[in-house]
């Protein structure tokens, strides 16, 4: 599939995860979803921002489409729609789990893309565009977001 199409497909996906983190987390805040670009290859981003439930911070999920090969990829590379998790849009947690609150994020991970100087706690989702279908996938990452949100005490139910 060429990145233009990619980009289609990870827009239907990125989005509809979007919906479904705003729906789950109280009084989220969803940016418009836009698209970037990174050393000439395009990619998809939306962030979804939320107050911490019990300290005074913020805190941001990065939902993301990037085609297979992308500098936002992981090793090894393929298709992946993936979220990231940050204190707010614009800094990164710290690396250090302990003073990220991170000790049981699990499904997030200290993970580093293939361009190594973007790296952070995120999860992705391996996706075949020419054959997956986009809501169904955006489905499996907002699933997999909540339970990390969860694990990590940022998502009380």
């Amino acid at each position: 599939m060429e990145d233009a199409e990619f980009e289609v497909w990870g827009r239907v996906a990125v989005d509809r995860a979007a919906e479904l983190l705003g729906d789950a987390i109280p009084d989220a805040q969803l940016s418009k979803t836009t698209r970037r670009s990174r050393a000439s290859r395009g990619y998809i981003q939306r962030y979804v921002t939320f107050k911490h439930p019990t300290m005074p911070a913020d805190r941001a999920v990065w939902l993301f489409a990037a085609p297979v090969g992308h500098a936002y990829d992981f090793r090894p590379p393929h298709a992946r729609i993936g979220a990231g998790l940050l204190q707010d849009p614009d800094n990164e947690l710290d690396s250090n789990r302990f003073a990220a609150g991170m000790t049981k994020g699990f499904p997030f991970s200290w993970k580093t893309h293939l361009e190594t100087k973007y790296e952070g706690y995120r999860l992705s989702v391996k996706v075949d565009p020419d054959t997956d279908d986009a809501e169904a996938k955006a489905q499996e990452l907002a699933t997999e977001v909540l339970r990390g949100l969860r694990n990590a005490g940022l998502l009380v139910d």
